[in-house]
């Protein structure tokens, strides 16, 4: 006997959802959607507590890593700083010295205007004046001119206080250079405070070598001026013997011929023309000290200045040369007997009036080079230090220590990583 199918059931439960679902849909609420979301929010709390527990560290299971690997992680650090100690001590000590000094600025004073003013007084006063700044002076301290002086002074070649002990082979003049550079450091601050620092294996050296920078620079620094001083001497020197035996002749021939007065107008014409001879004189000087002082000095700016003042000379003497020749021209038209006691009397007079003027640029001079060498005060000289400036033994130690122990630790675990 074939059953039917109880379809009251299905129906019941068809029925059953449709009432739930209306009755979802009448309150508003999509039950689906629901279920996602709860779904969704329970995946992101498992991932969380997930994350949570991989990011927790067991201090336990550290510490039997470690305590596993004690060799590496304990031993190794305290054998890599005995070898440190014992390295350390075996590094000569260094002594550093330093000398400092205050480059003042240069303005161009009362000295410097009163000496532009006067004959030649403007290179005697201009010249040389950048050459005391700061940026100059260390220029010239960190030059290979500096270097030199100093190997020949203290024979840098053989000295192991500079290139240890034993020497090396096969030394060149370029390695001699470079470890003087090594061995010397100059710095400035913003104030302008210039330091000198020399660091050897010896207190006393390394004090000497900065002092003898010290003397280096103030030879330097007074260079020009005193070479100018030199120059306007030596001039002085020539134009005083000249004086002396011009003198002595016009005297012998006032005394010979009984000629002891001109007239007014040969007069009038010595006058004049002594002034355009010393003119002449005065460039010509002026322009030997310019084509000295262009062969000696390494400032750009004061060779271009040099160079225009002398083109401007040889124009100024060119003129003067004219002037006298029309002058001579003149003087030829007297009579013989005056013509010669004419000569003689310019001659004199030229004479004095060169040596008036160089005895007055002689003093400038001076002055001009005691100014010139008042640019730096030494702030403080070297001595010998009384304490080494390297090695640094007990950081050296502290570093290789925990640097051994820091390096342990990783490789400790990156062997235990590799057996797991």
């Amino acid at each position: 006997m074939t059953q039917r199918p109880d379809n009251s059931s299905t129906n019941s439960s068809t029925s059953t959802n449709d009432t739930g679902n209306g009755l979802g849909n009448a309150n508003g609420i999509d039950t689906d959607s629901l279920k996602k979301e709860i779904k969704q929010e329970l995946l992101k709390r498992e991932i969380m507590m997930g994350l949570d527990n991989s990011d927790e560290i067991d201090l336990f299971e550290l510490g039997k890593v470690m305590l596993r690997r004690w060799r590496i992680v304990f031993v190794m650090p305290i054998i890599v700083g005995l070898l440190a100690v014992v390295f350390s001590l075996m590094m000569p000590n260094y002594y550093k010295s330093e000398a400092c000094i205050f480059v003042h600025s240069k303005g161009g004073g009362a000295m410097s205007s009163l000496l532009s003013s006067l004959p030649l007084g403007g290179m005697l006063g201009g010249l040389g004046g950048s050459g005391g700044s700061a940026e100059y002076l260390m220029a010239y301290l960190k030059s290979r001119t500096s270097s030199d002086q100093i190997i020949t002074r203290f024979g840098i070649a053989t000295s192991p206080l500079v290139l240890g002990d034993p020497l090396p082979v096969d030394l060149k003049y370029d390695d001699l250079v470079k470890a003087v550079g090594n061995m010397v450091t100059v710095s400035k601050d913003k104030d302008g405070l210039i330091t000198v620092a020399v660091e050897t294996k010896s207190a006393t050296f390394s004090a000497e070598v900065a002092e003898t920078y010290l003397a280096f620079l103030e030879n330097f620094s007074k260079g020009p001026a005193k070479e100018k001083r030199v120059f306007v001497q030596v001039q002085l020197d020539k134009v005083k013997t000249e004086l002396e035996t011009a003198e002595i002749t016009f005297k012998t021939f006032q005394d010979k011929n009984k000629l002891f007065a001109i007239d007014e107008q040969a007069k009038g014409l010595i006058e004049k023309s002594v002034k355009l001879e010393a003119s002449k004189f005065e460039s010509q000087i002026s322009l030997k000290m310019q084509e000295s002082l262009l062969k000696s000095s390494g400032n750009v700016p004061e060779l271009v200045k040099l160079e225009a003042q002398k083109v401007s000379e040889e124009a100024r003497q060119a003129g003067l040369e004219k002037a006298i020749s029309e002058v001579n021209l003149r003087l030829d038209a007297v009579p013989q007997l005056t013509l010669e006691f004419t000569h003689l009397m310019r001659n004199l007079k030229v004479k004095e009036k060169v040596f008036e003027m160089l005895t007055e640029q002689l003093e400038l001079a001076k002055i001009s080079e005691a100014e010139e060498g008042s640019n730096f005060e030494v702030i403080d000289h070297a001595r010998p230090a009384e304490r080494k400036s390297k090695p640094k033994r007990s950081l050296i130690v502290i570093l290789s220590g925990l640097t051994a122990g820091m390096l342990g630790v990783f490789l400790a675990f990156f062997l235990e990583f590799l057996e797991k």
